[in-house]
């Protein structure tokens, strides 16, 4: 018996957990079998992909994406950041949801925060900048994407470098424990 299957003999939270996951493996296979295209591109792509370095990138994106002022078209730009970037699809879904209904509040006010303390102390006079994007409605979202920009791209550089380590580590593991089991 696998030491995973005890674990979830005893843990009936992992056992339901685990049959969640097979169901829904289930379902997103069934879902690409009948779009054998999108399948192929996504595939190709590195999207479907699930080595470490995928992993890694697929939580870049993610955590880039969702740590900007873009809801309403997170999975599309994940979609398109995980096929230019060859990054796994469903880590960055996971990830992205840093950004959530209880959180988006919290994350924009910082972000516009942060925005506008950065455009006022740099010398390019906002107050009375002549761009029209400077100007009424249109400066508080400026403030807001330059204080996610801020965030965002270095959050996604430590997140990718945390992952790529973590993989790597629990790859480590599961290679030592293979080497054990086949010890007589």
């Amino acid at each position: 018996m696998k030491a995973s299957q005890s674990r979830t003999r005893r843990n009936p939270l992992l056992a339901r957990l685990r049959n969640r996951q097979r169901e829904l493996t289930r379902h997103g296979n069934d879902w690409l079998r009948r779009y054998p295209r999108v399948h192929r591109v996504l595939d190709a792509t590195g999207c479907l992909k699930g080595g470490a370095e995928f992993m890694a990138r697929g939580v870049a994106v993610g955590l880039f994406v969702g740590l900007t002022p873009t809801v309403g078209f997170q999975t599309l730009l994940m979609i398109i950041g995980c096929m230019i970037a060859r990054g796994n699809f469903l880590a960055a879904f996971v990830v992205s949801w840093v950004s959530n209904p209880f959180t988006v509040g919290p994350l924009y006010w910082g972000f516009h925060v942060l925005g506008e303390a950065l455009l006022r102390a740099l010398p390019l006079g906002v107050d009375s900048s002549p761009a029209w994007f400077m100007q009424g409605p249109g400066e508080p979202m400026v403030f807001i994407i330059t204080g996610s920009l801020l965030v965002a791209v270095p959050v996604a550089a430590a997140g990718y470098l945390v992952s790529l380590r973590i993989s790597a580590a629990i790859a480590a593991r599961r290679r030592q424990r293979g080497r054990r089991s086949m010890v007589p």
